[in-house]
Protein backbone atom coordinates (compact mmCIF):
# COMPACT_ATOMS: atom_id res chain seq x y z
CA UNK A 1 0.00 0.00 0.00
CA UNK A 2 1.30 3.28 -0.95
CA UNK A 3 1.80 5.92 1.67
CA UNK A 4 2.31 9.67 1.22
CA UNK A 5 3.97 11.87 4.36
CA UNK A 6 2.35 14.82 5.41
CA UNK A 7 2.15 16.83 8.51
CA UNK A 8 0.79 20.31 9.31
CA UNK A 9 4.12 21.47 9.99
CA UNK A 10 5.67 21.14 6.34
CA UNK A 11 5.07 25.11 6.01
CA UNK A 12 6.41 27.13 3.15
CA UNK A 13 8.34 29.58 4.74
CA UNK A 14 10.76 30.48 1.79
CA UNK A 15 7.84 32.30 -0.21
CA UNK A 16 5.37 33.09 2.88
CA UNK A 17 4.42 36.67 3.19
CA UNK A 18 4.47 37.43 6.88
CA UNK A 19 7.51 37.34 8.61
CA UNK A 20 8.40 34.72 10.52
CA UNK A 21 8.80 36.01 13.86
CA UNK A 22 6.03 38.29 14.13
CA UNK A 23 3.63 35.44 12.75
CA UNK A 24 5.14 33.15 15.80
CA UNK A 25 4.26 36.51 18.41
CA UNK A 26 0.62 36.44 17.31
CA UNK A 27 0.19 32.57 17.37
CA UNK A 28 1.69 32.66 21.08
CA UNK A 29 -0.87 34.93 21.78
CA UNK A 30 -3.89 33.90 20.26
CA UNK A 31 -2.62 30.15 21.25
CA UNK A 32 -0.96 30.23 24.69
CA UNK A 33 -2.66 33.34 25.97
CA UNK A 34 -6.08 34.38 25.13
CA UNK A 35 -7.07 30.63 23.88
CA UNK A 36 -6.48 29.06 26.94
CA UNK A 37 -7.64 31.99 29.50
CA UNK A 38 -10.77 32.27 27.39
CA UNK A 39 -10.90 28.33 27.22
CA UNK A 40 -10.17 27.87 31.15
CA UNK A 41 -13.07 30.70 31.62
CA UNK A 42 -15.74 28.93 28.98
CA UNK A 43 -15.83 25.62 30.54
CA UNK A 44 -16.17 26.84 34.04
CA UNK A 45 -19.45 28.96 32.61
CA UNK A 46 -20.85 25.65 30.74
CA UNK A 47 -20.13 24.30 34.45
CA UNK A 48 -21.97 26.25 35.85
CA UNK A 49 -24.47 26.36 33.28
CA UNK A 50 -25.23 22.70 33.65
CA UNK A 51 -25.80 23.55 37.31
CA UNK A 52 -28.39 25.92 37.24
CA UNK A 53 -30.53 24.06 34.47
CA UNK A 54 -30.35 20.63 36.66
CA UNK A 55 -31.41 23.08 39.06
CA UNK A 56 -34.23 24.60 37.05
CA UNK A 57 -35.20 20.94 36.22
CA UNK A 58 -35.39 19.10 32.73
CA UNK A 59 -39.42 18.96 32.91
CA UNK A 60 -39.11 21.93 29.68
CA UNK A 61 -37.73 20.32 26.65
CA UNK A 62 -35.43 23.80 26.41
CA UNK A 63 -32.97 23.03 29.20
CA UNK A 64 -32.67 19.34 28.16
CA UNK A 65 -30.88 21.32 24.92
CA UNK A 66 -29.16 23.91 26.47
CA UNK A 67 -27.71 21.50 28.99
CA UNK A 68 -26.25 18.98 25.91
CA UNK A 69 -25.29 22.55 24.04
CA UNK A 70 -23.11 23.21 27.29
CA UNK A 71 -21.88 19.75 27.43
CA UNK A 72 -20.19 19.44 23.96
CA UNK A 73 -19.35 22.99 24.38
CA UNK A 74 -17.19 21.71 27.31
CA UNK A 75 -15.65 19.00 24.69
CA UNK A 76 -15.12 21.31 22.45
CA UNK A 77 -13.13 23.96 24.96
CA UNK A 78 -11.17 21.17 26.57
CA UNK A 79 -9.74 19.80 23.27
CA UNK A 80 -8.89 23.34 22.52
CA UNK A 81 -6.09 23.34 25.50
CA UNK A 82 -4.36 20.77 23.79
CA UNK A 83 -4.53 22.42 20.55
CA UNK A 84 -3.57 25.59 21.86
CA UNK A 85 -0.34 24.32 23.48
CA UNK A 86 0.46 21.77 20.25
CA UNK A 87 -0.17 24.27 17.87
CA UNK A 88 2.39 26.96 18.73
CA UNK A 89 5.24 27.80 17.64
CA UNK A 90 6.95 27.00 21.45
CA UNK A 91 7.46 23.64 19.64
CA UNK A 92 10.04 23.89 16.68
CA UNK A 93 13.44 23.67 18.40
CA UNK A 94 12.22 21.14 21.04
CA UNK A 95 13.39 17.61 20.77
CA UNK A 96 10.03 15.08 21.02
CA UNK A 97 9.56 11.84 19.46
CA UNK A 98 6.79 13.39 16.74
CA UNK A 99 7.99 14.81 13.72
CA UNK A 100 6.19 18.10 14.65
CA UNK A 101 4.23 19.07 17.49
CA UNK A 102 1.72 18.94 15.16
CA UNK A 103 1.42 15.78 13.70
CA UNK A 104 0.22 15.07 17.56
CA UNK A 105 -1.95 18.39 17.02
CA UNK A 106 -4.45 16.58 14.24
CA UNK A 107 -5.34 13.48 16.99
CA UNK A 108 -6.95 16.20 19.33
CA UNK A 109 -8.27 19.14 16.41
CA UNK A 110 -10.46 15.90 14.73
CA UNK A 111 -12.55 15.83 18.02
CA UNK A 112 -12.85 19.33 18.86
CA UNK A 113 -14.33 20.41 15.34
CA UNK A 114 -16.41 17.49 16.22
CA UNK A 115 -17.78 19.00 19.39
CA UNK A 116 -18.20 21.92 17.30
CA UNK A 117 -20.18 20.00 14.52
CA UNK A 118 -22.36 18.86 17.56
CA UNK A 119 -22.51 22.53 19.09
CA UNK A 120 -23.94 23.55 15.67
CA UNK A 121 -26.62 21.01 15.35
CA UNK A 122 -27.70 21.47 18.56
CA UNK A 123 -28.26 25.17 18.32
CA UNK A 124 -30.07 24.33 15.19
CA UNK A 125 -32.33 22.38 16.52
CA UNK A 126 -32.80 24.51 19.21
CA UNK A 127 -33.73 26.82 17.39
CA UNK A 128 -35.87 24.90 14.90
CA UNK A 129 -37.78 23.39 17.90
CA UNK A 130 -38.73 27.15 19.26
CA UNK A 131 -39.71 28.07 15.50
CA UNK A 132 -42.32 25.51 15.38
CA UNK A 133 -43.39 26.17 18.86
CA UNK A 134 -44.09 29.88 17.80
CA UNK A 135 -45.59 28.80 14.43
CA UNK A 136 -47.62 25.79 15.77
CA UNK A 137 -48.14 26.10 19.46
CA UNK A 138 -50.66 23.41 20.52
CA UNK A 139 -49.61 20.36 18.18
CA UNK A 140 -45.39 20.83 19.03
CA UNK A 141 -45.82 20.81 22.54
CA UNK A 142 -47.24 17.84 22.26
CA UNK A 143 -44.53 16.38 20.28
CA UNK A 144 -41.31 17.59 21.68
CA UNK A 145 -41.61 16.47 24.94
CA UNK A 146 -38.90 15.81 27.74
CA UNK A 147 -38.11 12.68 26.00
CA UNK A 148 -38.20 13.72 22.10
CA UNK A 149 -35.51 16.42 23.01
CA UNK A 150 -33.51 13.50 25.04
CA UNK A 151 -33.76 11.06 22.01
CA UNK A 152 -33.01 13.95 19.18
CA UNK A 153 -29.65 15.61 21.13
CA UNK A 154 -28.36 12.20 21.79
CA UNK A 155 -28.98 11.04 18.18
CA UNK A 156 -27.10 14.02 17.03
CA UNK A 157 -24.59 13.17 19.05
CA UNK A 158 -24.23 9.30 17.49
CA UNK A 159 -24.96 10.60 13.58
CA UNK A 160 -21.56 13.16 13.97
CA UNK A 161 -19.80 10.21 15.00
CA UNK A 162 -19.32 9.43 11.74
CA UNK A 163 -17.53 12.65 11.21
CA UNK A 164 -14.46 10.44 12.38
CA UNK A 165 -14.18 8.19 9.89
CA UNK A 166 -12.64 9.84 6.46
CA UNK A 167 -9.55 11.29 8.62
CA UNK A 168 -9.09 8.42 10.83
CA UNK A 169 -9.61 6.05 7.99
CA UNK A 170 -7.38 8.36 5.78
CA UNK A 171 -4.41 8.84 8.25
CA UNK A 172 -2.45 6.59 10.80
CA UNK A 173 0.58 6.67 13.06
CA UNK A 174 3.88 5.18 12.45
CA UNK A 175 7.66 5.59 13.01
CA UNK A 176 9.28 7.47 10.05
CA UNK A 177 12.61 8.96 9.47
CA UNK A 178 13.13 12.87 10.20
CA UNK A 179 15.75 13.57 7.77
CA UNK A 180 16.41 16.59 9.14
CA UNK A 181 17.60 15.64 12.52
CA UNK A 182 18.62 12.07 11.30
CA UNK A 183 16.04 10.38 13.73
CA UNK A 184 12.76 8.20 13.96
CA UNK A 185 10.05 9.73 14.80
CA UNK A 186 6.26 9.69 14.72
CA UNK A 187 4.05 10.83 12.45
CA UNK A 188 1.14 11.09 9.83
CA UNK A 189 0.72 8.88 7.05
CA UNK A 190 -1.73 9.15 4.23
CA UNK A 191 -2.73 6.11 2.61
CA UNK A 192 -3.60 5.85 -1.28
CA UNK A 193 -6.96 6.81 -1.66
CA UNK A 194 -6.91 9.37 1.01
CA UNK A 195 -7.26 12.58 -1.52
CA UNK A 196 -10.24 11.13 -2.86
CA UNK A 197 -11.82 10.09 0.52
CA UNK A 198 -10.72 13.30 2.53
CA UNK A 199 -11.94 15.30 -0.36
CA UNK A 200 -15.76 13.97 -0.53
CA UNK A 201 -15.27 14.38 3.20
CA UNK A 202 -14.13 17.60 3.60
CA UNK A 203 -17.55 18.67 0.75
CA UNK A 204 -19.98 17.19 3.40
CA UNK A 205 -18.38 17.60 7.00
CA UNK A 206 -16.01 20.73 6.38
CA UNK A 207 -18.25 22.98 3.41
CA UNK A 208 -21.79 21.69 3.70
CA UNK A 209 -22.32 20.84 6.94
CA UNK A 210 -21.83 24.61 8.48
CA UNK A 211 -23.81 26.55 5.75
CA UNK A 212 -26.71 24.14 6.03
CA UNK A 213 -26.67 24.71 10.29
CA UNK A 214 -26.01 28.83 9.36
CA UNK A 215 -29.24 28.60 6.46
CA UNK A 216 -31.30 26.99 8.83
CA UNK A 217 -30.56 29.26 12.20
CA UNK A 218 -31.17 32.35 10.11
CA UNK A 219 -34.16 30.68 8.05
CA UNK A 220 -36.00 29.68 11.85
CA UNK A 221 -34.75 33.33 13.58
CA UNK A 222 -36.49 34.90 10.58
CA UNK A 223 -39.93 32.95 11.03
CA UNK A 224 -39.54 33.26 15.03
CA UNK A 225 -39.69 36.92 14.64
CA UNK A 226 -42.21 37.79 11.26
CA UNK A 227 -44.56 35.24 13.56
CA UNK A 228 -44.03 36.88 17.16
CA UNK A 229 -44.46 40.32 15.33
CA UNK A 230 -48.09 39.17 13.84
CA UNK A 231 -49.25 37.73 17.11
CA UNK A 232 -47.66 41.09 18.99
CA UNK A 233 -50.06 42.83 16.90
CA UNK A 234 -53.53 40.63 17.16
CA UNK A 235 -52.84 41.11 20.75
CA UNK A 236 -52.80 44.77 20.65
CA UNK A 237 -55.84 44.60 18.24
CA UNK A 238 -57.89 42.58 20.59
CA UNK A 239 -56.80 44.52 23.99
CA UNK A 240 -58.36 47.63 22.16
CA UNK A 241 -61.42 45.65 21.80
CA UNK A 242 -61.76 43.81 24.96
CA UNK A 243 -60.36 45.63 27.93
CA UNK A 244 -60.69 42.30 30.23
CA UNK A 245 -57.42 40.59 28.26
CA UNK A 246 -56.09 37.60 30.34
CA UNK A 247 -52.96 39.10 31.95
CA UNK A 248 -51.85 35.75 32.49
CA UNK A 249 -52.06 35.16 28.64
CA UNK A 250 -49.75 38.16 27.85
CA UNK A 251 -47.42 37.43 30.46
CA UNK A 252 -47.18 33.66 28.55
CA UNK A 253 -46.16 35.94 25.50
CA UNK A 254 -44.22 38.18 27.20
CA UNK A 255 -41.96 35.04 28.06
CA UNK A 256 -42.33 33.74 24.72
CA UNK A 257 -40.51 36.46 23.39
CA UNK A 258 -38.02 36.95 25.93
CA UNK A 259 -36.81 32.78 24.99
CA UNK A 260 -37.11 33.72 21.43
CA UNK A 261 -35.12 36.39 21.75
CA UNK A 262 -32.45 34.82 23.90
CA UNK A 263 -32.14 31.61 21.80
CA UNK A 264 -32.13 34.40 18.41
CA UNK A 265 -28.84 35.42 20.42
CA UNK A 266 -26.93 32.19 20.83
CA UNK A 267 -28.26 31.50 16.82
CA UNK A 268 -26.51 35.36 16.10
CA UNK A 269 -23.67 34.37 17.87
CA UNK A 270 -22.79 31.03 16.55
CA UNK A 271 -23.09 32.57 12.83
CA UNK A 272 -20.93 35.27 13.41
CA UNK A 273 -18.29 33.41 15.66
CA UNK A 274 -18.18 30.40 12.79
CA UNK A 275 -18.66 32.20 9.66
CA UNK A 276 -15.10 33.19 9.24
CA UNK A 277 -13.83 29.54 9.72
CA UNK A 278 -16.53 28.09 7.17
CA UNK A 279 -15.16 31.08 4.95
CA UNK A 280 -11.67 30.56 5.46
CA UNK A 281 -11.92 26.92 4.69
CA UNK A 282 -13.88 27.43 0.97
CA UNK A 283 -10.93 29.86 0.47
CA UNK A 284 -8.47 26.90 1.31
CA UNK A 285 -11.14 24.53 -1.33
CA UNK A 286 -10.50 27.42 -4.53
CA UNK A 287 -7.03 28.71 -4.31
CA UNK A 288 -4.30 26.72 -4.21
CA UNK A 289 -1.65 28.70 -2.90
CA UNK A 290 -3.39 28.65 0.76
CA UNK A 291 -3.26 24.81 0.63
CA UNK A 292 -1.14 23.17 3.41
CA UNK A 293 1.27 23.22 1.08
CA UNK A 294 1.10 26.22 -1.17
CA UNK A 295 3.44 28.93 -0.83
CA UNK A 296 0.76 31.08 1.32
CA UNK A 297 0.20 28.92 3.84
CA UNK A 298 1.36 31.64 6.42
CA UNK A 299 -1.64 33.39 5.77
CA UNK A 300 -3.81 30.62 6.64
CA UNK A 301 -2.13 29.40 9.60
CA UNK A 302 -2.61 33.29 10.91
CA UNK A 303 -6.14 33.70 10.01
CA UNK A 304 -7.15 30.28 11.62
CA UNK A 305 -5.38 31.40 14.54
CA UNK A 306 -8.00 34.22 14.81
CA UNK A 307 -11.00 32.22 13.32
CA UNK A 308 -10.48 29.34 16.36
CA UNK A 309 -10.19 31.80 18.56
CA UNK A 310 -13.68 32.95 17.65
CA UNK A 311 -15.07 29.46 18.06
CA UNK A 312 -13.87 29.36 21.25
CA UNK A 313 -15.28 32.48 22.48
CA UNK A 314 -18.70 31.01 20.87
CA UNK A 315 -18.39 27.96 23.39
CA UNK A 316 -17.68 30.45 26.26
CA UNK A 317 -20.19 33.14 25.49
CA UNK A 318 -23.58 31.59 26.23
CA UNK A 319 -23.41 31.78 30.26
CA UNK A 320 -23.53 36.17 29.51
CA UNK A 321 -26.08 35.56 27.04
CA UNK A 322 -28.44 33.25 29.42
CA UNK A 323 -27.61 35.28 32.59
CA UNK A 324 -28.51 38.96 30.72
CA UNK A 325 -31.91 38.11 28.87
CA UNK A 326 -33.13 34.88 31.37
CA UNK A 327 -35.15 36.06 33.93
CA UNK A 328 -35.65 32.84 35.41
CA UNK A 329 -31.95 31.41 34.61
CA UNK A 330 -30.69 34.75 36.33
CA UNK A 331 -32.56 33.70 39.56
CA UNK A 332 -31.56 30.49 39.41
CA UNK A 333 -28.16 31.37 39.32
CA UNK A 334 -27.87 33.53 42.44
CA UNK A 335 -29.98 31.16 44.39
CA UNK A 336 -27.64 28.71 43.67
CA UNK A 337 -24.34 31.24 43.95
CA UNK A 338 -25.04 34.27 45.32
CA UNK A 339 -26.78 33.52 48.25
CA UNK A 340 -25.11 30.96 49.23
CA UNK A 341 -22.15 34.10 49.89
CA UNK A 342 -24.89 36.52 51.69
CA UNK A 343 -25.20 34.53 54.81
CA UNK A 344 -21.20 34.70 55.49
CA UNK A 345 -21.23 37.85 54.78
CA UNK A 346 -24.09 39.28 56.83
CA UNK A 347 -22.59 37.15 59.61
CA UNK A 348 -19.23 38.87 59.22
CA UNK A 349 -20.41 42.43 59.08
CA UNK A 350 -22.71 41.29 62.55
CA UNK A 351 -19.59 40.05 64.00
CA UNK A 352 -17.97 43.22 63.25
CA UNK A 353 -20.76 45.85 64.35
CA UNK A 354 -20.60 44.37 67.81
CA UNK A 355 -18.99 46.56 70.42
Amino acid sequence: MSTVNSTLSEKQSVHGLIPSPALSIILICNYLVIGLFVSALGTLGNLVNIVVFTKEGYQDSVNITLSALAMSDIGALLLHMAVSVLNSPIWNDVDIPFLSAATLCTQFFYPRQYFIRVSGVITAFAACEKCLCVVFPMRVRQIITRNFAIGANCFICIILLLYFYPPYYSAYLDWGLDVKQNKTKITVYYRSNAEKVLRIAYLVSDLSVPYITFCILILCNAVIVVKLKSKSKWRQSVAVRNSNLDTKSAETSAKEKKLALMLATVSTLFVVCLLPQSILLTCVSLVRELNLNGAYNDVTVLISSFTLLLENINCSINILVYYCMSTKYRKTFQACFLDAIKPNNEIVTRTKAVP
